[in-house]
């Protein structure tokens, strides 16, 4: 039995990415009608088959989940999971009991539609009314694919992407104090694409000089071998958005697209604050959507007439930040890009004064949504955190648009550079 019945407050619902897109009006009023509750260890919450018209969001404590076939796994609020509705799909496909003592809101998804239908609909609120036929028979493919998704990643029999065999060489190389331009040169042309992107790049606008390099050790030299190992990663790491699907391939390329422009963009910002390696930021943007890759390889597992748009953008929002996270740890890549890959997409974070790479990718990316549909229902540049700790001058949506006009070349130069 609930021990006791509160509201929520404005701050509370915003820790949860369906609600992030709401304005101060409509948290203020969706306070006034949620309920918080807290529940004692063994309470049960919900069941299987119950068709009950409520959103869950878990503020504290662990839930137990058990799935019809009896497996079981573990959601506690500060996972990256429990930022979305707790097992949302109805009739109910799994019990949830606490583990814990537990504190979490309930939301009527009555309220929660007419949201949606009085004023622009906020990306995640659209289809809370999960009924019906047709939608159940999507919506289990949806629970599948996430529900095997996290049993495999916490099981480690989850098959992850692997660092390119040329990147991993030089980044031992340099560890190892070798700075030797012939030496590393030595190493990338075993892959005489990258040799040739290298090249083409130390020549480019960015790197140039009146005089070109026409040799792999020249460009070392001309690059250094910081900026060397940055280049050949994003080069060496392209491989790796490609399916044999030819759904999914049309998606790894819309993301390589989205990634590089938020890549190129975050090169671009970090020229203008100069606690920012630029290469260093373009390899972070280029990064931080990195376990899409896997959710889409994964997809290939389920029956094309299975992988609806709809169904994989669910899985992808579900499990993109923690497979992301374990991808990049696995690769030992440091804290910047594990911390970007978990928490970009969060557009409130607030973790104090000190800017970070993952504020840069949140600019990046608010940036690159300004003049279609995503960027309506995303909050204004100036209006998250990451904007106050960054020194890009006054980013109001209409500066924006003005600073992409005129850093456009620039933008454009970077984005090519990652396209060689």
């Amino acid at each position: 039995m609930d021990r006791s019945t509160t509201h929520p407050s404005v701050e509370e619902l915003k820790r949860f990415i369906p609600l992030q897109a709401l304005s101060e009006q409509q948290l203020n009023l969706l306070a006034g009608v949620a309920e918080k509750k807290q529940a004692a260890p063994h309470h049960l919450l919900m069941d299987i088959g119950s068709d009950d018209q409520q959103t869950y969001f878990l503020l504290e404590g662990t839930l137990l989940i058990i799935s019809k076939d009896n497996h079981k796994r573990e959601i506690s609020a500060d996972d990256r999971s429990a930022k979305s509705p707790i097992a949302q799909l109805r009739p109910r496909q799994y019990q949830v009991k606490c583990k814990t003592h537990v504190s979490y809101i309930i939301i009527d998804n009555e309220y929660l539609e007419n949201l949606a239908k009085n004023h622009n609909t906020p990306a995640g609120l659209e289809g809370y009314a999960v009924s019906g036929e047709a939608v159940s028979e999507s919506s289990t493919f949806e629970d599948q694919l996430t529900s095997r998704l996290l049993t495999d990643l916490e099981q480690d029999c989850l098959q992850l992407p692997s660092l390119p065999e040329v990147a991993i060489r030089i980044g031992q190389a340099l560890d190892d104090g070798m700075s030797d331009a012939h030496q590393i040169a030595e190493l990338i042309q075993i892959d005489p694409v990258i040799t040739a992107k290298l090249i083409k790049a130390a020549n480019s606008a960015f790197y140039g000089s009146r005089s070109p390099v026409e040799t792999c050790s020249a460009a070392v030299v001309r690059l250094g071998g910081d900026v060397t190992h940055k280049l050949v990663l994003s080069y060496a790491l392209k491989e790796l958005f490609q399916s044999d699907s030819e759904l999914l391939q049309k998606r790894m390329q819309e993301l390589w697209k989205h990634s590089t422009h938020v890549a190129a963009i975050c090169y671009v910002l970090a020229k203008q604050d100069r606690r920012f390696k630029p290469e260093h930021a373009m390899l972070v943007g280029l990064l931080h959507d990195i376990g899409v890759v896997a959710i889409l390889n994964y997809a290939r597992n389920f029956p094309s007439e299975s992988m609806q748009p709809k169904m994989i953008d669910q899985a992808i929002l579900n499990m993109r930040a923690q497979i992301g996270s374990r991808i990049l740890n696995n690769w030992r890549f440091p804290s910047d890009f594990v911390i970007t890959a978990l928490e970009a997409e969060e557009w409130m974070r607030n973790k104090g004064d000190v800017p970070d790479y993952c504020d840069l990718v949140i600019i990046a990316q608010l940036h690159s949504y300004i003049g279609n549909n995503k960027g309506l229902h995303l909050p204004a540049i100036d209006e998250v955190p990451a904007h106050s700790r960054l020194e890009l001058g006054e980013l109001t949506p209409r500066m924006s648009l003005k600073i992409l006009e005129q850093a456009k070349d620039q933008i454009a130069h970077a984005q090519s550079l990652l396209n060689i």
